[in-house]
């Protein structure tokens, strides 16, 4: 294989690779990635047998092949070269040499046939999708995905297609955060999957603000397609939990916040928390939010906002971190909505019925 690339292509390129090359896999070629010819040019591909990413690399083709690359040091090398054009060769002794205006490096690779294929999905189901809307959707909910793995459905994104909505739900038992859009569906068409955290993390940094996005809906996989980049992953399984269930359905006490000034508040009180006392104060009521912390052996914080309510008193408490979680998410909106009923229930923050996340109080 002999071919030529601009230095900045390639980095770009392996930017969405270089979080699926391991570096400590028990399989040595998975620290590899593989660069092959093919009729669209050169791709790139790395896998941890879990997502599999391919993206096009413009190139000059000289000669057509493959080769089986070390990836974290082939992007140093790539990262370090002296000038833009670079040039790259492989033979049939796995070695891959590189050029670049005077420096020369040359890697040992393993054989190509080692490599995970990827897996098959010729009857998955094709949807097509904004990817701002889809962008949107990961940013207003990855961030309540729970890490615990002794509940392993819940370390992921729940995605339901149903009725022309792609609603994205994540939960780790202390809040859950919901988010829909608009999507064309096949008719009757009704598919729930679960996507593994890692694979919400990867997808988020390939999505753009442009642009479509063609998810392709297997049994056991689903693909992101994109220009130039594909993206395969696998589900996690096990059913995810009922979401509706923990909805209030009482309406209770709705409150309109100025989302920036409300979370700068919160981030202030937030700061004379530590890891052992880490809950806010809430009071609302008499055209003020009152916000206030206590920490013993560390001090007191106390802060007010000029509300739109002056209705009946509430208080309740939260954790801050995941107040300013949804708010950061929101970064759209110029006013939220704060659901409340008493201190013993959750809070729900709402938009424009789109979006909602709920969140379990914290002992007064």
């Amino acid at each position: 294989m002999k071919l030529k690339f601009q230095k900045d292509d390639a980095l770009r390129i392996m930017q969405h690779l270089q979080g699926i090359v391991g570096t400590k896999s028990m399989l040595p070629i998975l620290s590899h990635i593989i660069m092959e010819t093919s009729p669209r040019g050169v791709e790139m591909i790395a896998s941890d047998l879990e997502i599999w990413i391919s993206c096009s690399l413009p190139a000059e083709v000289a000669e057509a092949g493959a080769s089986s690359i070390p990836g974290r040091r082939l992007f140093n090398i790539i990262k370090e070269m002296p000038g833009a054009g670079i040039s790259l060769e492989t033979g049939e002794d796995n070695v891959t040499r590189i050029t670049c205006a005077r420096s020369f490096f040359q890697l040992k690779g393993l054989p190509r046939e080692e490599f995970p294929a990827a897996p098959d999905l010729k009857n998955a189901v094709a949807i097509k999708i904004r990817q701002a809307e889809l962008k949107s959707l990961i940013k207003k909910t990855a961030y309540a995905i729970s890490l615990d793995e002794t509940r392993h459905f819940m370390n992921g994104l729940h995605l339901i297609f149903e009725e022309g909505e792609l609603t994205a739900v994540a939960t780790d038992g202390r809040r859950m955060a919901m988010a829909k859009t608009e999507c064309v569906l096949p008719a009757d068409f009704k598919k729930e999957i679960i996507l593994p955290y890692k694979a919400v993390q990867e997808l988020g940094r390939i999505l753009e603000d442009d642009g479509e996005c063609v998810i392709k809906l297997g049994d056991r996989q689903v693909a992101f397609e994109f220009p130039g980049i594909l993206m395969i992953s696998r589900l996690v399984e096990g059913r995810f939990p009922d979401y509706r269930q923990v909805i209030p359905q009482e309406q209770g006490t709705t409150l309109e916040l100025p989302r920036l000034d409300f979370m700068q508040v919160v981030k202030r009180a937030s700061l004379i928390n530590d890891e052992k006392s880490n809950s806010v104060r809430f009071t609302f009521g008499n055209k003020l939010a009152r916000i206030s912390a206590v920490t013993p052996d560390v001090g007191e914080a106390r802060d007010e906002l000029q509300i739109d309510y002056d209705g009946e008193e509430i208080e309740i408490a939260f954790n801050p971190i995941f107040i300013i979680d949804v708010l950061k998410a929101l970064d759209d909106e110029d006013k939220i909505k704060l659901q409340l009923i008493n201190p013993e229930s959750p809070g729900v923050f709402k938009t424009d019925g789109r979006f909602l996340c709920v969140l379990m109080p914290m002992k007064l």
